[in-house]
Protein backbone atom coordinates (compact mmCIF):
# COMPACT_ATOMS: atom_id res chain seq x y z
CA UNK A 1 0.00 0.00 0.00
CA UNK A 2 1.25 3.36 -0.95
CA UNK A 3 0.29 7.02 0.29
CA UNK A 4 -1.02 9.59 -1.67
CA UNK A 5 -0.51 13.72 -1.27
CA UNK A 6 -2.23 16.46 -2.79
CA UNK A 7 -2.58 19.81 -2.65
CA UNK A 8 -6.51 21.11 -1.53
CA UNK A 9 -8.33 24.31 -0.53
CA UNK A 10 -11.33 24.14 1.93
CA UNK A 11 -14.40 25.67 -0.22
CA UNK A 12 -15.61 29.28 0.53
CA UNK A 13 -11.96 30.18 1.87
CA UNK A 14 -8.67 30.24 1.65
CA UNK A 15 -7.04 27.86 3.86
CA UNK A 16 -4.69 25.46 2.10
CA UNK A 17 -3.22 22.37 3.34
CA UNK A 18 -2.26 19.05 2.00
CA UNK A 19 -4.80 15.93 1.46
CA UNK A 20 -3.01 12.44 2.77
CA UNK A 21 -4.47 9.29 1.68
CA UNK A 22 -3.37 6.10 1.17
CA UNK A 23 -3.57 4.02 -2.54
CA UNK A 24 -5.56 0.41 -1.94
CA UNK A 25 -5.22 -2.28 -4.72
CA UNK A 26 -7.70 -4.74 -5.55
CA UNK A 27 -7.35 -5.89 -8.19
CA UNK A 28 -6.05 -4.04 -11.37
CA UNK A 29 -8.03 -1.25 -9.95
CA UNK A 30 -6.49 1.43 -7.41
CA UNK A 31 -8.74 3.41 -4.50
CA UNK A 32 -7.49 6.47 -2.75
CA UNK A 33 -8.80 5.90 0.74
CA UNK A 34 -8.23 9.53 2.54
CA UNK A 35 -5.96 9.49 5.70
CA UNK A 36 -8.77 10.76 7.67
CA UNK A 37 -11.47 7.87 6.84
CA UNK A 38 -9.18 5.50 8.35
CA UNK A 39 -9.05 7.48 11.36
CA UNK A 40 -12.68 8.18 11.66
CA UNK A 41 -13.70 4.14 10.85
CA UNK A 42 -10.49 2.02 12.00
CA UNK A 43 -8.10 4.40 14.82
CA UNK A 44 -10.86 6.20 16.13
CA UNK A 45 -14.49 5.68 15.56
CA UNK A 46 -15.27 7.77 18.83
CA UNK A 47 -15.16 10.67 20.90
CA UNK A 48 -12.68 9.30 23.66
CA UNK A 49 -10.58 7.27 21.10
CA UNK A 50 -10.29 10.86 19.09
CA UNK A 51 -9.10 12.87 21.80
CA UNK A 52 -6.59 10.22 22.91
CA UNK A 53 -5.57 9.94 19.81
CA UNK A 54 -3.59 13.54 19.93
CA UNK A 55 -2.47 12.81 23.46
CA UNK A 56 1.30 10.62 23.96
CA UNK A 57 1.38 8.01 26.97
CA UNK A 58 -2.67 8.95 27.97
CA UNK A 59 -4.33 5.01 28.78
CA UNK A 60 -2.66 4.85 32.11
CA UNK A 61 -4.44 8.11 33.39
CA UNK A 62 -7.78 5.96 32.15
CA UNK A 63 -7.38 2.38 33.13
CA UNK A 64 -4.82 -0.15 34.56
CA UNK A 65 -4.61 -3.18 32.01
CA UNK A 66 -4.20 -6.90 33.60
CA UNK A 67 -4.01 -9.79 30.92
CA UNK A 68 -4.88 -13.01 31.86
CA UNK A 69 -5.01 -16.37 29.80
CA UNK A 70 -8.25 -15.61 27.51
CA UNK A 71 -9.48 -12.50 29.65
CA UNK A 72 -8.15 -9.05 29.75
CA UNK A 73 -9.42 -7.13 32.83
CA UNK A 74 -9.73 -3.47 32.79
CA UNK A 75 -9.58 -0.64 35.97
CA UNK A 76 -10.90 2.18 35.16
CA UNK A 77 -10.50 5.34 36.84
CA UNK A 78 -13.09 8.09 37.84
CA UNK A 79 -12.04 10.17 34.88
CA UNK A 80 -12.95 7.50 32.13
CA UNK A 81 -16.62 8.84 31.46
CA UNK A 82 -19.10 5.67 32.69
CA UNK A 83 -20.95 5.61 28.91
CA UNK A 84 -17.94 4.35 27.63
CA UNK A 85 -18.21 1.18 28.93
CA UNK A 86 -21.11 -0.21 26.88
CA UNK A 87 -20.35 -3.25 25.07
CA UNK A 88 -19.67 -1.11 21.79
CA UNK A 89 -17.22 1.37 23.27
CA UNK A 90 -15.18 -1.89 25.13
CA UNK A 91 -14.88 -4.30 22.32
CA UNK A 92 -13.74 -1.17 20.16
CA UNK A 93 -10.89 -0.27 23.02
CA UNK A 94 -9.93 -4.07 23.67
CA UNK A 95 -9.76 -4.36 19.40
CA UNK A 96 -7.18 -1.16 20.00
CA UNK A 97 -5.57 -2.26 23.21
CA UNK A 98 -4.71 -5.95 22.05
CA UNK A 99 -3.55 -5.63 18.54
CA UNK A 100 -0.31 -4.55 18.84
CA UNK A 101 0.43 -3.01 15.63
CA UNK A 102 -2.81 -1.07 15.87
CA UNK A 103 -1.98 0.00 18.96
CA UNK A 104 1.72 0.87 17.90
CA UNK A 105 -0.11 3.00 14.97
CA UNK A 106 -2.47 4.64 17.35
CA UNK A 107 0.24 5.94 19.82
CA UNK A 108 2.50 7.00 16.93
CA UNK A 109 0.11 10.09 15.79
CA UNK A 110 0.47 11.88 18.72
CA UNK A 111 4.30 12.10 18.99
CA UNK A 112 4.15 12.84 15.19
CA UNK A 113 1.42 15.18 15.17
CA UNK A 114 3.04 17.23 18.67
CA UNK A 115 6.24 17.09 16.66
CA UNK A 116 5.87 17.65 12.99
CA UNK A 117 1.91 19.47 13.57
CA UNK A 118 0.53 17.24 11.12
CA UNK A 119 -1.79 14.29 11.11
CA UNK A 120 -0.08 11.24 9.10
CA UNK A 121 1.11 7.46 10.05
CA UNK A 122 1.89 4.90 8.13
CA UNK A 123 -0.10 2.21 7.29
CA UNK A 124 1.96 -1.09 9.02
CA UNK A 125 -1.56 -3.07 10.17
CA UNK A 126 -0.49 -6.81 10.12
CA UNK A 127 -4.48 -7.96 10.53
CA UNK A 128 -6.06 -7.79 7.24
CA UNK A 129 -9.14 -5.23 7.89
CA UNK A 130 -12.09 -5.53 5.74
CA UNK A 131 -14.38 -2.49 4.88
CA UNK A 132 -17.48 -1.78 3.14
CA UNK A 133 -17.49 1.99 1.77
CA UNK A 134 -19.53 4.23 -0.34
CA UNK A 135 -16.72 5.21 -3.54
CA UNK A 136 -17.04 7.27 -6.19
CA UNK A 137 -15.70 5.59 -9.05
CA UNK A 138 -13.09 6.62 -11.98
CA UNK A 139 -11.40 5.08 -14.57
CA UNK A 140 -8.49 3.55 -12.21
CA UNK A 141 -10.69 3.11 -9.34
CA UNK A 142 -12.25 5.42 -7.57
CA UNK A 143 -11.90 7.55 -4.37
CA UNK A 144 -13.75 5.89 -1.12
CA UNK A 145 -15.88 9.12 0.41
CA UNK A 146 -17.40 7.36 3.34
CA UNK A 147 -16.47 4.09 5.19
CA UNK A 148 -19.63 2.75 6.70
CA UNK A 149 -18.52 -0.99 8.15
CA UNK A 150 -15.27 -2.51 9.30
CA UNK A 151 -15.44 -6.07 9.15
CA UNK A 152 -13.74 -9.08 10.06
CA UNK A 153 -12.44 -7.38 13.18
CA UNK A 154 -10.59 -9.90 15.78
CA UNK A 155 -10.52 -9.96 19.40
CA UNK A 156 -8.31 -12.97 21.09
CA UNK A 157 -9.78 -12.74 24.43
CA UNK A 158 -13.15 -14.48 25.24
CA UNK A 159 -13.83 -12.51 28.00
CA UNK A 160 -13.52 -8.54 28.94
CA UNK A 161 -14.09 -8.00 32.55
CA UNK A 162 -14.17 -4.09 34.12
CA UNK A 163 -14.83 -1.89 37.04
CA UNK A 164 -15.39 1.58 37.76
CA UNK A 165 -15.80 3.81 40.50
CA UNK A 166 -18.82 5.00 39.38
CA UNK A 167 -20.52 1.07 38.96
CA UNK A 168 -22.04 0.57 42.30
CA UNK A 169 -24.92 -1.64 44.29
CA UNK A 170 -27.77 0.34 45.65
CA UNK A 171 -28.90 -0.03 49.62
CA UNK A 172 -30.82 1.98 51.45
CA UNK A 173 -29.73 4.68 54.26
CA UNK A 174 -31.38 6.08 57.03
CA UNK A 175 -30.12 9.49 55.73
CA UNK A 176 -31.46 12.45 54.09
CA UNK A 177 -31.42 13.34 50.94
CA UNK A 178 -28.51 15.94 49.77
CA UNK A 179 -30.46 17.64 46.98
CA UNK A 180 -34.11 17.57 45.68
CA UNK A 181 -35.49 18.14 41.96
CA UNK A 182 -38.48 20.81 42.11
CA UNK A 183 -40.54 22.73 39.42
CA UNK A 184 -41.44 26.07 39.96
CA UNK A 185 -44.79 25.58 40.48
CA UNK A 186 -44.37 23.76 43.52
CA UNK A 187 -43.15 26.79 45.46
CA UNK A 188 -45.07 27.35 48.59
CA UNK A 189 -44.29 31.06 49.20
CA UNK A 190 -41.67 33.99 49.44
CA UNK A 191 -39.96 31.74 51.69
CA UNK A 192 -38.79 29.43 49.13
CA UNK A 193 -35.42 30.77 47.36
CA UNK A 194 -34.23 29.69 43.86
CA UNK A 195 -31.01 28.19 43.69
CA UNK A 196 -29.12 28.64 40.96
CA UNK A 197 -26.96 25.42 40.00
CA UNK A 198 -24.69 25.50 37.04
CA UNK A 199 -24.32 21.79 37.00
CA UNK A 200 -28.26 20.98 35.99
CA UNK A 201 -28.07 20.79 32.80
CA UNK A 202 -30.82 21.10 30.13
CA UNK A 203 -30.33 18.35 27.32
CA UNK A 204 -28.72 14.88 27.97
CA UNK A 205 -25.70 14.04 26.44
CA UNK A 206 -26.03 11.08 24.89
CA UNK A 207 -24.86 13.15 21.56
CA UNK A 208 -21.59 12.25 22.90
CA UNK A 209 -21.45 8.81 22.58
CA UNK A 210 -23.64 8.71 19.36
CA UNK A 211 -20.16 8.68 16.65
CA UNK A 212 -20.56 4.99 15.95
CA UNK A 213 -24.29 5.11 15.35
CA UNK A 214 -23.40 5.72 11.33
CA UNK A 215 -20.63 3.17 11.03
CA UNK A 216 -20.74 -1.07 12.11
CA UNK A 217 -18.65 -2.27 13.41
CA UNK A 218 -18.51 -6.69 12.90
CA UNK A 219 -16.18 -9.13 15.09
CA UNK A 220 -15.64 -12.38 14.26
CA UNK A 221 -16.29 -13.19 18.48
CA UNK A 222 -17.99 -11.45 20.60
CA UNK A 223 -16.26 -11.70 23.96
CA UNK A 224 -18.65 -12.02 26.93
CA UNK A 225 -18.35 -8.54 28.91
CA UNK A 226 -18.32 -8.75 32.44
CA UNK A 227 -18.80 -5.70 35.26
CA UNK A 228 -17.62 -5.81 38.48
CA UNK A 229 -19.39 -3.23 41.20
CA UNK A 230 -16.99 -1.71 43.02
CA UNK A 231 -18.32 -0.14 46.44
CA UNK A 232 -22.27 0.65 47.58
CA UNK A 233 -24.24 3.37 47.18
CA UNK A 234 -26.77 4.93 49.57
CA UNK A 235 -30.11 5.82 48.70
CA UNK A 236 -31.91 8.17 50.56
CA UNK A 237 -35.18 8.25 50.87
CA UNK A 238 -36.55 11.71 52.75
CA UNK A 239 -35.66 15.01 53.07
CA UNK A 240 -34.83 17.14 56.66
CA UNK A 241 -33.69 20.96 56.93
CA UNK A 242 -30.16 20.79 54.88
CA UNK A 243 -31.60 19.38 52.27
CA UNK A 244 -31.04 21.48 49.70
CA UNK A 245 -33.40 22.54 46.40
CA UNK A 246 -32.73 22.65 42.91
CA UNK A 247 -35.10 23.94 40.73
CA UNK A 248 -36.12 22.97 37.08
CA UNK A 249 -38.05 24.20 34.61
CA UNK A 250 -41.49 23.58 35.09
CA UNK A 251 -42.60 23.18 31.50
CA UNK A 252 -42.74 19.49 30.29
CA UNK A 253 -40.29 20.63 27.11
CA UNK A 254 -37.02 18.46 26.97
CA UNK A 255 -34.50 19.25 24.19
CA UNK A 256 -33.45 16.28 22.37
CA UNK A 257 -30.06 17.07 21.69
CA UNK A 258 -28.76 13.82 21.30
CA UNK A 259 -30.69 13.57 18.07
CA UNK A 260 -29.55 17.11 16.49
CA UNK A 261 -30.63 19.54 19.19
CA UNK A 262 -33.28 20.56 16.74
CA UNK A 263 -36.67 18.38 18.03
CA UNK A 264 -38.13 18.96 21.69
CA UNK A 265 -39.97 15.99 22.32
CA UNK A 266 -43.11 16.64 25.12
CA UNK A 267 -42.65 14.80 28.20
CA UNK A 268 -40.45 12.53 26.90
CA UNK A 269 -36.81 13.05 27.86
CA UNK A 270 -34.38 9.81 26.83
CA UNK A 271 -31.76 8.77 30.03
CA UNK A 272 -28.87 6.33 30.37
CA UNK A 273 -29.77 3.14 31.26
CA UNK A 274 -26.68 3.26 34.01
CA UNK A 275 -28.70 6.75 35.37
CA UNK A 276 -32.37 5.21 36.01
CA UNK A 277 -33.16 4.17 39.15
CA UNK A 278 -37.13 2.66 39.30
CA UNK A 279 -38.99 1.05 42.18
CA UNK A 280 -41.46 -1.99 42.31
CA UNK A 281 -42.74 -3.38 39.69
CA UNK A 282 -41.36 -1.46 36.67
CA UNK A 283 -38.18 -1.84 38.70
CA UNK A 284 -37.85 -5.56 38.00
CA UNK A 285 -38.35 -4.45 34.30
CA UNK A 286 -35.36 -1.90 34.73
CA UNK A 287 -33.60 -5.27 35.97
CA UNK A 288 -34.20 -7.14 33.38
CA UNK A 289 -33.02 -4.46 31.10
CA UNK A 290 -29.34 -4.09 33.05
CA UNK A 291 -29.11 -8.00 32.14
CA UNK A 292 -29.88 -7.40 28.76
CA UNK A 293 -27.51 -4.57 28.03
CA UNK A 294 -24.64 -6.94 29.01
CA UNK A 295 -25.66 -9.05 25.80
CA UNK A 296 -22.92 -8.94 23.57
CA UNK A 297 -25.33 -8.28 20.69
CA UNK A 298 -26.15 -5.04 22.54
CA UNK A 299 -25.15 -1.39 21.61
CA UNK A 300 -26.83 0.65 23.79
CA UNK A 301 -30.22 0.88 25.84
CA UNK A 302 -31.93 4.27 26.70
CA UNK A 303 -35.27 4.76 28.70
CA UNK A 304 -38.14 6.76 29.13
CA UNK A 305 -40.38 6.82 31.95
CA UNK A 306 -43.19 8.85 32.84
CA UNK A 307 -47.01 8.73 33.65
CA UNK A 308 -50.07 7.47 31.41
CA UNK A 309 -51.15 10.64 32.59
CA UNK A 310 -49.58 12.38 29.68
CA UNK A 311 -51.69 10.67 27.07
CA UNK A 312 -55.09 11.30 28.34
CA UNK A 313 -56.60 13.67 31.21
CA UNK A 314 -60.01 11.99 31.65
CA UNK A 315 -59.38 8.38 31.09
CA UNK A 316 -59.49 5.98 34.31
CA UNK A 317 -57.23 3.68 33.58
CA UNK A 318 -54.50 6.14 33.88
CA UNK A 319 -54.64 5.57 37.41
CA UNK A 320 -54.30 2.67 39.82
CA UNK A 321 -57.17 1.19 41.84
CA UNK A 322 -56.68 3.71 44.49
CA UNK A 323 -58.45 6.10 41.82
CA UNK A 324 -55.15 8.64 42.58
CA UNK A 325 -51.94 6.85 42.33
CA UNK A 326 -50.85 7.96 38.58
CA UNK A 327 -49.95 4.73 36.37
CA UNK A 328 -46.48 4.51 35.18
CA UNK A 329 -44.81 3.32 32.19
CA UNK A 330 -41.24 2.90 30.68
CA UNK A 331 -40.00 2.34 27.45
CA UNK A 332 -36.45 0.80 26.66
CA UNK A 333 -35.01 1.76 23.17
CA UNK A 334 -32.41 -0.72 22.31
CA UNK A 335 -30.15 -0.74 20.03
CA UNK A 336 -27.89 -3.88 18.41
CA UNK A 337 -24.61 -3.93 16.97
CA UNK A 338 -26.84 -5.34 13.72
CA UNK A 339 -28.09 -1.94 13.23
CA UNK A 340 -31.26 -2.88 14.26
CA UNK A 341 -33.15 -0.63 16.67
CA UNK A 342 -36.93 -1.46 18.85
CA UNK A 343 -38.74 -0.65 21.67
CA UNK A 344 -39.86 -2.35 24.82
CA UNK A 345 -42.49 -1.11 26.39
CA UNK A 346 -43.50 -1.99 29.78
CA UNK A 347 -47.23 -0.49 31.75
CA UNK A 348 -47.40 -0.86 35.66
CA UNK A 349 -49.75 -3.66 36.03
CA UNK A 350 -50.58 -3.80 39.45
CA UNK A 351 -53.88 -6.70 38.98
CA UNK A 352 -54.62 -6.39 35.08
CA UNK A 353 -52.42 -8.86 32.51
CA UNK A 354 -51.17 -6.19 30.60
CA UNK A 355 -48.31 -7.77 28.08
CA UNK A 356 -45.28 -6.20 27.40
CA UNK A 357 -45.34 -4.77 24.11
CA UNK A 358 -42.41 -4.73 21.49
CA UNK A 359 -42.60 -2.65 18.40
CA UNK A 360 -39.72 -1.63 15.54
CA UNK A 361 -40.37 2.71 14.55
CA UNK A 362 -39.54 2.83 11.04
CA UNK A 363 -38.60 6.32 11.43
CA UNK A 364 -37.52 8.53 14.15
CA UNK A 365 -39.53 11.42 13.05
CA UNK A 366 -42.47 8.68 13.82
CA UNK A 367 -41.79 8.22 17.14
CA UNK A 368 -44.07 10.71 19.21
CA UNK A 369 -46.47 9.77 16.79
CA UNK A 370 -46.51 6.18 17.03
CA UNK A 371 -45.92 6.53 21.13
CA UNK A 372 -49.44 8.23 21.44
CA UNK A 373 -51.33 5.33 18.99
CA UNK A 374 -49.84 3.19 20.98
CA UNK A 375 -50.87 4.32 24.69
CA UNK A 376 -54.14 6.05 23.80
CA UNK A 377 -55.12 2.79 22.37
CA UNK A 378 -54.06 0.66 25.85
CA UNK A 379 -56.13 3.98 27.89
CA UNK A 380 -59.08 3.68 25.57
CA UNK A 381 -59.10 -0.25 25.68
CA UNK A 382 -58.56 -0.30 29.30
CA UNK A 383 -55.49 -2.06 29.47
CA UNK A 384 -55.28 -4.39 26.57
CA UNK A 385 -53.39 -3.52 23.58
CA UNK A 386 -55.89 -1.77 20.33
CA UNK A 387 -54.69 -4.40 17.41
CA UNK A 388 -57.12 -2.73 15.43
CA UNK A 389 -55.80 0.57 15.59
CA UNK A 390 -51.76 -0.68 15.42
CA UNK A 391 -52.91 -2.62 12.38
CA UNK A 392 -54.67 0.46 10.53
CA UNK A 393 -51.37 2.62 11.52
CA UNK A 394 -49.23 -0.26 10.05
CA UNK A 395 -46.90 -0.59 13.28
CA UNK A 396 -44.87 -3.24 12.90
CA UNK A 397 -45.04 -5.19 16.84
CA UNK A 398 -45.32 -8.23 18.96
CA UNK A 399 -46.60 -8.44 22.56
CA UNK A 400 -44.69 -10.82 25.32
CA UNK A 401 -46.55 -12.51 28.09
CA UNK A 402 -45.28 -12.29 31.56
CA UNK A 403 -43.75 -14.84 33.13
CA UNK A 404 -41.76 -15.89 36.74
CA UNK A 405 -38.84 -16.67 35.31
CA UNK A 406 -35.50 -14.76 36.81
CA UNK A 407 -34.43 -11.99 34.92
CA UNK A 408 -31.44 -13.38 32.25
CA UNK A 409 -34.02 -16.07 31.10
CA UNK A 410 -36.69 -12.95 30.17
CA UNK A 411 -33.90 -10.77 28.99
CA UNK A 412 -32.63 -13.60 26.56
CA UNK A 413 -36.38 -14.08 25.76
CA UNK A 414 -36.73 -10.58 24.20
CA UNK A 415 -33.45 -10.83 22.64
CA UNK A 416 -34.70 -14.19 20.89
CA UNK A 417 -38.42 -12.70 19.37
CA UNK A 418 -36.14 -9.35 17.37
CA UNK A 419 -33.46 -11.25 16.25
Amino acid sequence: MSTYEQDWKVQGTNDKDISRSFIVKQGNRSYILPLIEVVRSILAPNRFLLYRLFEANSFPQYFIENYYPNKIHLDFSSIYNIKYTKTVFLYQLVWLLTNRDLRSVFENVAYMFNHKGSLQFDWSFTQPITIRAIVRPNASGGTVLRVISVKNKYISYKEITYEHPDIAQSTKANEAKKYTLQTKNKLTGQQDEMILDEEIEGTTDNFDVIEMDNQKHEYLAMPKVIKAPRKTNKKREFEDENTKKRFINSDRNRSTADVGGNQVARGLEQQSLIDVQIDGELGEFIKVMRVLQDFPEVQSINIIHGSLKEFSDTKRFVYLSDGVTERKYVIAEIKLLSGKIFKVIEVEREEKAISTFIYFSTRIENKLYELNVIFKGLIEKNGVWDKMQLSYTRINYLTLRHGKKEYRHRATVILNKVI
